[in-house]
């Protein structure tokens, strides 16, 4: 096995290991916002998360240079995601129907196609863009699968649009960001980014409330402290660290689509976990998903092989 095809390897590893981590990342939220509110938890997520990354740094199992050094040309990414990604998602869900959130959300490797062509000049193959569209079509029937419901308003949908946008520019910043900086130092970056933007409003929404100590007991609810354990140990630090580790060796327009990934995790977790109902027609969704990251990437690279 040659060293570009190891590499290639891991990157997909990495990212099919992202999305198992992300799509079970709903059971834990589901189960903590029940004990408290979005703000709060972001703080509490993002918390252990800079915990985790920084004992991984104090004890050398990750090496970053000093964080003045990396700031100011990684500050906009970090500003990007996590930070406006969680506000505008976490807002715009509120204020959607989970049908909605489905659909928006999901054409975000369209919009990560769209912009690594225009800004990272990448060469995008038709049978990349046919397999995209192929996995989206997979995420269509998913949802149609749930049930499309009603009662939203316009701002919810504007606010997911906004999310999707600034996940696919964290892509393109992550891609850029890997010519100059380790994945470990990029999620660095973003963990501390986070926890000091989430931590502060957290507090200070707590001040406005008069529940400062209620913020703190909070925490430590089990439900509360379990899911913001996983997610800010494997769904942050992990997942981030592989999503930024398979943008530094895949195009990002052939890495995004790892996402969708997600969806199928999600709805076997529901199934498995809560014993919700599985259809026909999600099944159906599936098999399209699956099909269609394999040909981002397996059709895509053949023909650009077969090019040279």
């Amino acid at each position: 096995m040659t060293e570009n095809s190891g590499s290639k390897n891991a990157a997909y590893f990495a990212g099919i290991g992202s999305s198992v981590i992300f799509g079970l990342s709903f059971l834990f939220t589901k189960s903590a916002l029940d004990y408290t509110n979005p703000v709060y938890f972001l703080s509490y997520r993002f918390f252990v998360a800079f915990i985790t990354i920084s004992f991984l740094r104090v004890f050398g199992a990750i090496r970053v240079r000093p964080y003045r050094k990396v700031f100011k040309e990684l500050f906009f990414l970090g500003l990007v995601q996590p930070v406006m990604y969680f506000i505008l998602e976490n807002a715009g869900v509120s204020l959607s129907t989970s049908s909605e959130a489905g659909i928006l959300l999901s054409t975000i490797p369209i919009f990560v196609m769209i912009l690594a062509r225009i800004f990272l000049k990448e060469k995008i193959a038709l049978p990349r863009v046919l397999s995209i569209l192929t996995a989206l079509a997979g995420i269509l029937l998913i949802t149609a699968g749930k049930g499309l419901s009603s009662g939203g308003t316009i701002l919810g949908p504007v606010l997911l649009l906004g999310s999707t946008l600034t996940a696919a520019m964290y892509n393109i910043l992550s891609r850029k960001a890997s010519t100059k900086f380790t994945p470990w130092e990029i999620t660095y970056h973003m963990m501390t980014t986070g926890f000091s933007t989430f931590f502060t409003m957290a507090f200070v929404l707590s001040i406005i409330r008069g529940e400062p100590l209620e913020y703190l007991s909070q925490f430590f609810v089990p439900s509360v402290f379990n899911a913001a354990l996983y997610l800010g140990t494997l769904s942050s630090v992990g997942a981030f660290f592989l999503i930024n580790l398979m943008l530094s060796r895949l195009e990002a327009s052939r890495a995004t689509v790892f996402a969708y990934l997600s969806t199928v995790v999600s709805l076997l977790a529901g199934i498995i976990v809560r014993g919700e109902r599985f259809l026909t027609v999600q099944i159906f969704g599936v098999v399209l998903i699956l099909f269609g990251v394999w040909g981002a990437n397996a059709l895509s690279r053949k023909r650009l092989e077969g090019m040279k």
